[in-house]
């Protein structure tokens, strides 16, 4: 679908150009049909998959906002040569070319353009940063916020996923909260506490009750261990809306936590009486019943899901995880056999087959199933599930053979598997051949291609092998790749500070890497140490104690009581010292 929209005619992009020139370089007095209408799909996380774009009919609503800029000759090239690179599948150009025109231009949809194409090239930044700007310059569009919420939320950035989120309510009276939350407690993220605070300030704010976010608040509530709140924020939602499915869900499942299956299965009948054919409580039933024991019901309840949906094989693949969940493990493994011949979920089946049969002890096997994986995701799940295997089994060449295997038949995953041979090897203190590995690696790339990841990883390797001028020529490629990159700033300043001469330019990079991230205990070290190496001590204090603060780690620990000792804080020093007898320290003269 992307691509089709990737391979628009030039003939339609030169009208369009046209167009806008007429009208003094603005969208504003137009009403262009256009097949480029975004939306991120939020609701297909609920499942775990990535967002998905699809392709409609859209008529603008509204006039469009003028181009902040107007569109001369140099801005039409390059907008044309973003096109023509998207046509010839050069998806690095036309997004390095759509990501500069975005900015330059102030446009949204150039912005929501550069989304997608970054979406579809799988550049997670990109796309971050590309959505936050169309949410930016199109703040009364609810696809525009709602997309920033999806792509802040596959990035882990719940806080502020949920501010676009409350965007999107406004706009469109719709809401996610309930899926949020639930995608935060999947990943026992430690800011759930945070946002259950921000989520009742939200509540406390409104007008009007809301379900869902008593939910959401439900949900998180229980995460943090609040059964009694999360009672009180379900009553509230139910209450609300008696046909809340997630609410039920949960209720059902405080329930089950509390040993009382009978209430469990009670509450569920009486749901479904109201939605005969919601399958999630239908799926509840039926771990109510097989955690109470109540096999033969539970089969009937099986039995009747599949006729609800005879067709739809996931509800075939949610039965046998369901089975698998509830210790059920001969008919997991005859429900997944069966799912092998459908394409469609064949890969899924194989691996839960080879976990089965690694928890059967059953390696062998294990590695014939994980064998059979053939794509994506997946297939990269598969591929370290056997390297770990094999690895067990102390069959080093062994993994880095399949690694190798892998990594050529499927270039499209050669910066992970690279990554992972890498790891086997830098374990076994072997640097050259890992160096080479990854070098190897780099050349599975797309012509004129690099991955910041390899060149981050050979940096690293280079500082091992003590090449400190190879280790900087890679960090500071990296950099013209990715500017913004916090983690190479500070890796190249802290080298700079600690193994060379040049303190001040060292200095210069941490503080860049400090301010595109003031929480990472390793910037901070490495701000404070570099302080400290200029003679700063009181400064370099302040920011050891904040870095030790977060991360009790011991080489922040020895600049930390480096810098007391230069204080005269000898007590503070030989405190902290004792809590890390692995180091070797003695005050200077």
């Amino acid at each position: 679908m992307l691509k089709a929209r990737l391979l628009k005619s030039l003939e339609t992009l030169l009208k369009t150009l046209l167009v806008i020139s007429l009208i003094s370089f603005t969208y504003g007095c137009t009403r262009l049909t256009s097949k480029a209408k975004t939306e991120a799909s939020i609701e297909a996380l609920d499942s775990g998959a990535t967002l998905s774009f699809y392709t409609d009919e859209q008529q603008p609503n509204e006039s469009s906002p003028s181009l902040k800029t107007g569109l001369n000759g140099s801005l039409v090239f390059y907008l044309l040569s973003a096109e023509l690179a998207g046509q010839r599948n050069d998806l690095n150009y036309a997004l390095e070319a759509y990501s500069a025109l975005a900015i330059q231009t102030q446009h949204p949809l150039i912005a929501e353009r550069t989304t997608w194409i970054a979406q579809f090239a799988q550049q997670s930044q990109a796309a971050l940063d590309a959505a936050i700007l169309w949410a930016t310059l199109a703040p009364e569009n609810p696809d525009a916020q709602r997309t920033a919420a999806g792509l802040l939320l596959q990035n882990e950035q719940f806080l502020d996923a949920f501010e676009y989120l409350l965007k999107f309510e406004q706009l469109s009276g719709e809401s996610n909260y309930t899926l949020l939350a639930g995608h935060l407690t999947e990943k026992s993220n430690p800011v759930i506490s945070d946002l259950y605070q921000r989520m009742l300030e939200e509540r406390q704010e409104r007008q009007t009750a809301s379900s869902d976010l008593e939910t959401a608040l439900a949900l998180l509530s229980d995460e943090l261990g609040d059964q009694q709140a999360s009672q009180q924020h379900l009553k509230i939602a139910l209450t609300l809306d008696g046909d809340n499915i997630r609410a039920l869900q949960l209720k059902t499942h405080l329930f089950r936590e509390a040993g009382d299956f009978q209430s469990a299965e009670k509450l569920l009948r009486q749901a479904l009486k109201n939605n005969p054919e919601e399958v999630k409580l239908w799926l509840d039933l039926a771990r109510t019943q097989l955690k109470a024991g109540q096999f033969t019901s539970a089969e009937q309840t099986f039995d009747h899901i599949i006729k609800l949906q005879p067709d739809n094989l996931s509800i075939r693949l949610a039965l046998a995880r369901l089975q698998i969940e509830t210790g059920q493990y001969s008919a997991a493994q005859k429900t997944l056999e069966t799912l092998t011949d459908y394409v469609v979920l064949a890969d899924q089946a194989w691996l839960l087959l080879g976990q089965l049969a690694e928890r059967d002890k059953n390696e062998a096997l294990a590695l014939q199933h994980y064998k059979q994986v053939a794509n994506g995701e997946l297939l990269l799940e598969a591929i370290r599930a056997s390297v770990r295997l094999l690895i067990q089994q102390n069959k080093t060449l062994a993994a880095l053979e399949l690694l190798q295997e892998k990594r050529e038949a499927a270039p499209e995953l050669s910066v992970p598997l690279t990554l992972m041979g890498e790891q086997l090897l830098r374990q076994q203190q072997k640097f050259l051949a890992a160096l080479n590995w990854v070098d190897e690696g780099r050349q599975l790339l797309p012509e004129n291609q690099e991955s910041p990841e390899l060149l981050y990883t050979r940096a690293l390797l280079s500082f091992h092998l003590k090449n400190l001028d190879q280790m900087e020529e890679d960090l500071r490629q990296l950099l013209l790749l990715d500017p913004n990159n916090a983690t190479a700033l500070n890796a190249l300043g802290y080298t700079l500070v600690d193994q060379t001469e040049r303190v001040n330019e060292g200095l210069l990079l941490i503080q860049k890497a400090h301010a595109l991230d003031s929480e990472s205990a390793e910037i901070l070290d490495s701000l404070g140490w570099a302080l400290f190496k200029l003679g700063r001590y009181e400064e370099a204090l302040e920011y050891l104690e904040e870095a030790y603060a977060r991360l009790q780690e011991g080489e922040i620990a020895e600049h930390l009581i480096q810098t007391f000792w230069q204080l005269n804080l000898n007590e503070q020093a030989e405190a902290l010292l004792e809590q890390h007898p692995e180091l070797n320290l003695q005050p200077n003269p």
